[in-house]
Formats: C-alpha cells, sequence, structure tokens
C-alpha cells in the first residue's frame, strides 16, 4: 500500500484542520443564541433536543466527509508487487563485471557506461525471455533475479556502476558459478550466461572452477570490453586524476582477450567484442534468437492498482447524508 499524492494531502488536511479551528473560534466568540443575549425557555422553544442533536450529527457528517476526502486525495494505490506470466522462451544471465577497471575510457564514454547500453538494447529485443543479472568484482552477488519484466530489469542495469561491490579484484570463476546457480534446477529450457568484462582476472583457477561447475544445458557466451592497447583508469572521486598502484606508478588496463576465448570455449559458447564504432546487440539478440525456446513460467512487477474512489464514494455519500437530515424548528 502506498499513496500517489501524499503532500498534496497533508496540505489539505492541514487546511481543513485550520478551516475547523476558525469556525471552532467564531462560534465560541459569537454566541448568538447564547445565555447571555436570550432565555433558554426561548431556545428551547425553537428547537426540540431531538433537532439540535441531529444539527450536531450534519456538523459531524461534514467534517467526516472533508477528512475521508483528503483521504481520497492522497490516492491510496494497492495491489501485489508481481504477477505470473508464461511465455515460451530461454533463460538468460548477464554477468557484468563492475570492478574499477571497468572505469576505464578506451570504449567510450567508458567500458561499464558502454555494456549498460549494450544490455538496455539487447533487453529491447527480448521476447519471451527471462533474464537474471550477476555483478562482480572481487565478490559477486545476485543483482536481478531471473525475470519477464523487461522494464524494471532496465532499469536495474541503469543503476549499475563500479562501486556497487566494495571489494577489490575481479573473481569471474565465482561470479560464473553464481549465474549458474540463479538458474532453476528443475528447468528444462536452454540457459545462456553472457559474461561481460575485461578479462582482468585476479583468481589464476578460474577456468578451472568454471570448468568444474560448468553442466551441459549452459552455454556462455563472452563479451570483451575494453582495447588491447589499454587505457588508464580515471579516479572517480577526483577530476583529472588516474589511479596509480602501491608503487605510484599509473595503472593501465588492458583487454585480456586471450583469457576470455579460453572462457567462451570452456563455455562451448561465442566471443564478442564490444568497440567505439560498433554494437553487439544484435549480435547477442541473434545468437538468444536461435536458442531453443520452451514454455517457462515467470514473475513480473505490476502496477498498483488505485483506490481512491472508495473513500472519495463515502466523502459524497456523508455529504449527501448531511444534506438530506432534517434541522428544522421545532414543530407544535
Amino acid at each position: 500500500m502506498t499513496f500517489e499524492n501524499l503532500n498534496l494531502a497533508l496540505l489539505s488536511l492541514l487546511l481543513t484542520i485550520l478551516t475547523m479551528g476558525i469556525y471552532y473560534y467564531r462560534g465560541r466568540s459569537n454566541k448568538v443564541f447564547g445565555a447571555d443575549n436570550f432565555d433558554p425557555k426561548f431556545i428551547n422553544s425553537l428547537f426540540s433536543r431531538g433537532n439540535l442533536n441531529m444539527i450536531r450529527a450534519k456538523f459531524f457528517l461534514r467534517y467526516l466527509s472533508l477528512f475521508i476526502l483528503v483521504f481520497a486525495i492522497a490516492g491510496l494505490k494497492t495491489g501485489t508487487t508481481v504477477k505470473p506470466v508464461e511465455r515460451k522462451g530461454i533463460d538468460i544471465i548477464f554477468c557484468i563485471d563492475v570492478s574499477t577497471s571497468m572505469n576505464a575510457q578506451d570504449v567510450k564514454p567508458s567500458r561499464i557506461d558502454k555494456v549498460k547500453f549494450e544490455i538496455s538494447k539487447v533487453v529491447d529485443g527480448l521476447k519471451g525471455d527471462r533474464l537474471g543479472i550477476v555483478v562482480f568484482s572481487g565478490s559477486n552477488f545476485l543483482y536481478l533475479p531471473l525475470t519477464m519484466d523487461y522494464d524494471a530489469a532496465k532499469l536495474f542495469v541503469k543503476s549499475i556502476d563500479t562501486e556497487m561491490i566494495s571489494s577489490k579484484g575481479t573473481a569471474i570463476g565465482q561470479a560464473i558459478e553464481t549465474s549458474i546457480i540463479a538458474f532453476e534446477e528443475d528447468g528444462d529450457q536452454q540457459k545462456m550466461i553472457f559474461l561481460f568484462s575485461d578479462g582482468e582476472d585476479h583468481s589464476s583457477s578460474s577456468l578451472d572452477a568454471i570448468a568444474r561447475v560448468l553442466s551441459e544445458d549452459i552455454v556462455i557466451h563472452v563479451v570483451g570490453v575494453g582495447s588491447v592497447e589499454g587505457s588508464l583508469i580515471p579516479d572517480e572521486k577526483r577530476e583529472n586524476v588516474f589511479l596509480k598502484d602501491e608503487s605510484g606508478t599509473l595503472i593501465m588496463s588492458k583487454l585480456n582477450d586471450v583469457f576470455l576465448s579460453e572462457i567462451s570455449q570452456t563455455g562451448k559458447g561465442s566471443f564478442f567484442r564490444i568497440a567505439n564504432s560498433e554494437s553487439v546487440s544484435e549480435e547477442i539478440n541473434d545468437t538468444i534468437s536461435k536458442g531453443e525456446a520452451s514454455l517457462i513460467s515467470s514473475y513480473e512487477f505490476a502496477e498498483y492498482d488505485h483506490k481512491y474512489q472508495y473513500p472519495l464514494f463515502f466523502a459524497i455519500f456523508f455529504l449527501f447524508i448531511a444534506y438530506i437530515l432534517p434541522s428544522g424548528r421545532k414543530r407544535k
């Protein structure tokens, strides 16, 4: 449950309370029918006790309807956050390197930004496939579980940056293992992992780890990000400053295409390169479309259902009741 116009509702509530306070103050200071001006017997001759109670009820209903109207203005929204869907497709995990070296700018505007751009274009071309995201550096985690909600996936992709994981390094083997675990074990559909990295792996046993956990129904495609010539790594916290190692030497980050190609061979997949002038999204979508699609179930994020009309109905209803209630003079 959430409210769409909470600030407007709070302002309306403040105005309502202020109006009630003004009327109350005026009623206290201007007692036309008070004992100072009229004999109580004269007042009783005008209104019966039942009429006075009816007048109080009318005022109560009017103020109650105002408060309910404020609740309607708040724009109540309720509903479940996910809904089940079934389509034909394959399962895809985007395994994305978010290590500091991905800030290098040999691919414009930067390696990580180029990856995010290409993945967003890939997502636009998906039809019925489930996708998930694993991010990794020195450690890794499942950032987005398998879903068919492409709009939500693009929001997740947009928020990826190199500050997501504090531990330094690039443990590709562990990231591939996390990606494999993200797949459903009992699913019969084809499974693909797309690894986006510059290949600067700090774990010497990555290939062995990948071969050990890889199963026959999973294919690993690798997308190399960067240039073989390499590039300096800008310091994100300081402008026009580049990272240095412990000895004070500027760090040059280079694409390790040999290592990444070996990963694609181990995973029985393809090896792609991201360049400044060329896009790999079409090649990736073509690879996905050649996969063997099967019926899969998933969940996607559902929009909230607006419920403002219900308090609005009761506000109008109480105003109507207050209007039709009699409050006339006492009958003789």
